[in-house]
Parts: C-alpha cells; sequence; structure tokens
C-alpha cells in the first residue's frame, strides 16, 4: 500500500513538472519572437519620441516642452521628416491617449513613453473703448509681450503709454499706431494711458497668455 501511494506522488509530481516545463517553453518561445521583432520597432519608437521632445525640434519651445501648435499641425509626412527611421511604419503618437498622429494599425506595436509639458497660447483683446486720462489696462502675469493699438479720438493726443510706471511707448507728436512692446512675465502689469483733459477714443492690448500643463507623450510603432 505504501508503495502505490509513493508511485502515485511521483507520478502528480511528473504530470506538474511537465506542466511547468511545457509553459516555460511557451513563455520563452514568445518572449524570443518579441525580442526578435523589437529592436527595429523599439528604435524607430525611441528615436521618434527623441526627435519630438529635442529642444531644436519645430514641435517644441524647449527641450521637453511641446509647442500646442505645432503639434496640432503635425502628420505623417512631417513625422517622416522628423524621424526617418519611423518612415512607412505603422505608427501612433499620442499625449495623455489622445491621438496626435495615426498611420496605420499599430495596436501590437512597441510603445516608448516621455513625461512632457505642453505650452498652449490663447489670444486675449482687452479694449478701453471709452478713453480718458489715466485710463488702464491690466495684463496678467506670464506675459512677456503685448501688441498696443491706440486710436485717439478727435482733439486727443496720447504721448505715452506706460507699464507698471515704466515708459515703453512715447512720442511728443502723438501716438496714433500699433505697437509690440515687452513686460515682465513675472508679475501682472498696468498699462496706463497718458492721455489729456477730456480724451477720447480707444486702445486696445492683444496678448497671447502662456498655459503649460503636465502630459505623457507616447509613441507607438508597429513596423
Amino acid at each position: 500500500m505504501r508503495g502505490q501511494t509513493n508511485l502515485l506522488s511521483l507520478a502528480v509530481a511528473l504530470v506538474l513538472l511537465t506542466g511547468a516545463t511545457v509553459l516555460g517553453v511557451t513563455f520563452a518561445d514568445a518572449a524570443l519572437a518579441e525580442a526578435d521583432r523589437d529592436p527595429g520597432e523599439r528604435h524607430a519608437a525611441r528615436a521618434t519620441a527623441d526627435r519630438l521632445v529635442a529642444a531644436d525640434a519645430p514641435t517644441t519651445v524647449r527641450a521637453n516642452a511641446l509647442d500646442a501648435d505645432a503639434v496640432g499641425g503635425l502628420n505623417a509626412t512631417h513625422l517622416d521628416d522628423l524621424s526617418p527611421p519611423v518612415a512607412g511604419a505603422d505608427v501612433r503618437v499620442a499625449i495623455d491617449g489622445d491621438p496626435v498622429v495615426v498611420r496605420g494599425a499599430p495596436g501590437g506595436g512597441t510603445t516608448v513613453r516621455r513625461s512632457v509639458v505642453v505650452v498652449s497660447r490663447s489670444e486675449e483683446t482687452r479694449r478701453v473703448d471709452g478713453l480718458d486720462n489715466g485710463s488702464t489696462i491690466r495684463v496678467p502675469r506670464r506675459v512677456d509681450r503685448v501688441t498696443v493699438d491706440i486710436d485717439p479720438g478727435p482733439n486727443t493726443t496720447i504721448r505715452t503709454v506706460r507699464a507698471n510706471d515704466r515708459v515703453v511707448l512715447h512720442d511728443d507728436g502723438g501716438l496714433d499706431m500699433s505697437a509690440t512692446t515687452r513686460l515682465s512675465r513675472y508679475e501682472p502689469t498696468t498699462l496706463r494711458v497718458d492721455a489729456g483733459a477730456n480724451a477720447t477714443g480707444r486702445v486696445a492690448v492683444t496678448y497671447r497668455p502662456v498655459t503649460v500643463e503636465a502630459r505623457t507623450l507616447t509613441v507607438t510603432v508597429d513596423a
């Protein structure tokens, strides 16, 4: 009886060992197949991700800071020009999962991820239509330049525009113009128009505030 029990235990052990060996070989075969396929895809995916976030790339404002406008205009042809290793391959470029460029069906390919920030600018305009002496327009922090459009009314002379008391535009003969001036981006700015008593006319200030958001860039290549 004891001998029969030992034989049964041995048989079970052999079955378990055989199963484990088969599974191990299966996973090893799959890993080898993946390893055989990966090098080209991985090189293309890494090269494309590296080029997209490079400081001198047309898609960035600095290293790892994507220009939202430039990325929005990206297509497969631009991608091939930027990163030749990806030319002709199925590829998907996405930001936080939202596709930016998709060619083919790269679902089973190699994916490379990069942590980035996306820098975007949206144009805003603030106006003073009923100009009077000492009219002001406030510009928020992170704006480093504005375009000032000055349109004085009849019998009105505007000689000076100040930014936080610093003179940024001046003409003794009067300002009737559109001009771009730089501001400090580290603090809000108050633009003040020096005009005489009973002044009329309008002043408009246009700027593009910067928005910076942390995102994840993914590049998937299936060659």
